[in-house]
């Protein structure tokens, strides 16, 4: 079932070091939260693979599953290593 709610939120990168890098949150709400209770961080320099992405994901409602598969793409292919 489809009913955890995720939300894509951009964050300032302010360190000149990774000037051209997105990061930021994936704010993640289960069911009967009140606002959001976990997230999954991301900083990467892959911006226009990012926004494909976040554009078939964001502000959807997903499966346990598909939160997963989510949060193991973000950590393979959007985190700074």
């Amino acid at each position: 079932m489809r009913n955890i709610y995720i939300s894509f939120v951009e964050e300032a990168v302010l360190n000149p070091d990774y000037r051209g890098y997105i990061g930021g949150r994936i704010e993640v709400e289960h069911p009967g939260d009140h606002f959001p209770s976990d997230e999954i961080r991301f900083l990467t320099k892959r911006v226009r693979e990012f926004g494909n992405f976040r554009e078939a994901w964001d502000m959807k409602k997903v499966s346990p599953t598909e939160l997963q598969m989510i949060e193991t793409e973000i950590a393979r292919r959007f985190v700074l290593k």
